[in-house]
């Protein structure tokens, strides 16, 4: 295996400044280069500021500090890079700009250095074929912050050597990374996937249906991930989310992969996010992250004074104990048995189904009527012939009327209510997500005939109780499961596809992109089966073909097969 021990990095912008940081904390020396004195320099002030923070903060000491910034020096000419044995390039993503610098490298390094690109998602083939040696070149993409973010891409070709493809994967290994080594496929594994999800959250900001903070409130409480798709679209720079959109389209027509029209516009206008001061936020000063036209903080009237919570289970019980928290008066009903007649008149009636309110199969939708039975008359279940959430929570809706707001949690609560209740209840289902680092969600689902007070009261019911909620048209997926199961879908034709592995996916999310957990070890968590289900129910809403659920998800959720094992 060939030494790596002096490295040059082109580019010293935010992104090669931070590469040059990661070198030479471990221990190499490190030639930073850019196009004038004035880049060099300013690439010198990234480093200087980026450890003095470090000192600050107690992460790094003086005397580490000291000898980081020896091992580097700096540079405006390509010809000190000379006796480096790895050559990192990170300018701008221009095809032109970086087939002229490898071009140049040529007449430059030695014969046997090696060539990387840190590109996100242009093709390393198209690259290489613009040296004398396409063998010696290589992908290795980093991510932003790089001194922060383990995930390297090794990005090999057909002409990759496989000497220098070892070489780079043990050299990010001794940097602390984390490597993924896949050939050269358009955004590769990480912007792959990350950027179409993106592009799905700016078309469902165009709409107008839901509110930026609604959509990014889904993506940070209601599926885990670090920050909303618009705040972390605004982070990356929008003329990136773009430039990469366009690379993803152009190789795959795919039109989830298109940059969306707004987008579009942002970028046409220079509204490029934090860079700029203005992007789906405005920011306090270019640079910043303090948003300044977040609405203002207003309260929600109308929360109900008393609830009753009708179903067993952990949902149920918690649901308890949040409203009895937040000083509502809750009635429990977790027996079957139990006289119903006294919730007339309750403001709020939620009910909790799920399998430990049924059978397995009632519980999953499976079995809901007994076949042939008209609905009004549904007493029991057929695959359990017993008392049922149809049943129960049937005679619940009975004994309502239009002083209550009737709050179903899930798809059996809300079967159960069929030919049950009266036209003057309304009804407002609710999703009920599994609470994350950042809190619990709760979509509140506004139906096309739904009433406004309804929603408002169902919203600051939930809200007193300390959810984040957001209201929503009532649309297979809402807005949580329609921005995560497309995404899970792609990372599942990712792997059916063999460009690579279930964990080097996850690996890379989590790495990458500061994923909580893998898309594969959400999928495992929440089932393929329920993933497979919900692609089935929006694409059959919309027909758009693209929401129709990989073969390979498909096969899993009938085998009730994990990925991960």
């Amino acid at each position: 295996m060939r030494e790596i021990t002096t490295v040059g990095v082109i580019g010293l912008g935010t992104m090669g400044a931070g590469i040059v940081e990661v070198f030479a904390k471990a221990g190499l020396s490190v030639v930073g280069v850019d196009g004038t004195p004035e880049l060099a320099e300013r690439g010198r002030g990234f480093l200087e500021a980026s450890t003095g923070r470090a000192v600050a903060k107690g992460r790094l000491s003086e005397e580490d500090q000291a000898a980081v910034l020896g091992r580097v020096t700096w540079s405006h000419r390509l010809t000190d890079l000379a006796g480096a044995d790895l050559v990192v390039e990170a300018v701008p993503e221009r095809m032109e700009i970086k087939r002229d610098i490898f071009t140049t490298l040529d007449g430059i390094v030695r014969e046997d250095a090696i060539l990387a690109s840190n590109t996100s998602s242009l093709s390393l083939t198209e690259i290489a074929a613009a040296t004398a040696q396409p063998q010696r070149v290589i992908g290795m993409h980093f991510f932003n912050p790089a001194p922060v973010l383990a995930l390297v891409e090794v990005i090999t070709t057909l002409l990759t050597d496989d000497e220098v493809t070892g070489a780079v994967r043990e050299l990010a290994v001794r940097l602390g990374k984390k490597p993924v080594v896949v050939g050269d496929r358009a955004g590769f594994v990480a912007n792959a996937l990350l950027i179409t999800y993106l592009a799905r959250a700016i078309r469902m900001y165009e709409t107008g249906h839901v509110s930026r903070e609604d959509i990014d409130a889904a993506g940070k409480v209601g599926i885990g991930l670090p920050m909303g798709p618009l705040t972390l679209a605004d982070l990356i720079g929008l003329d990136v989310v773009k430039e990469v959109c366009d690379v993803l389209y152009a190789a795959t027509h795919e039109p989830s992969a298109a940059p969306p029209a707004l987008l579009q516009q942002l970028v046409t206008v220079g509204r490029l996010g934090r860079k700029t001061g203005q992007g789906f936020y405005a920011y306090e000063k270019p640079g910043s992250g303090v948003v300044t036209d977040a609405p203002e903080a207003v309260g929600r009237p109308g929360a109900a004074s008393s609830v009753a919570v009708v179903g067993t289970g952990d949902l149920a019980t918690d649901l308890v104990d949040r409203l009895t928290a937040a000083g509502t008066t809750v009635t429990a009903v977790d027996d079957p048995g139990a006289d119903t007649a006294s919730l007339a008149g309750t403001p709020v009636v939620v009910l909790v189904g799920g399998p430990e309110g049924s059978c397995e199969d009632c519980g999953s939708g499976d079995c809901l009527i007994a076949e042939g039975v008209d609905p009004s008359d549904a007493t029991a279940c057929e695959c359990c012939h017993g008392t049922a959430p149809e049943a129960w929570f049937g005679a619940v809706a009975e004994s309502l009327d239009s002083r209550t707001v009737l709050v179903p949690t899930d798809e059996p609560s809300a079967w159960a209510l069929l030919g049950r209740i009266d036209p003057e209840v309304q009804v407002v289902p609710v999703a009920v997500h599994r609470p994350t680092r950042s809190g619990s969600l709760v979509e509140v689902a506004r139906q096309i005939d739904g009433d406004d007070g309804a929603v408002r009261s169902v919203d600051a019911t939930f809200a007193a109780a300390g959810f984040v909620t957001l209201v929503t048209r009532d649309r297979a997926g809402l807005v949580v499961d329609a921005l995560l199961y497309p995404h899970l879908n792609d990372a599942v034709r990712m792997l059916d596809s063999g460009y690579a592995g279930a964990a080097d996916i996850d690996t890379a999310m989590t790495a990458g992109c500061g994923y909580p957990q893998g898309p594969f070890a959400m999928i495992d968590e929440i089932g393929a089966d329920e993933v497979a289900d919900g692609l089935t129910d929006m694409q059959t809403e919309t027909g758009d073909p693209a929401l129709s659920p990989s073969p390979l998800l498909v096969e899993h959720a009938v085998a009730n097969r994990s990925f991960l094992g």
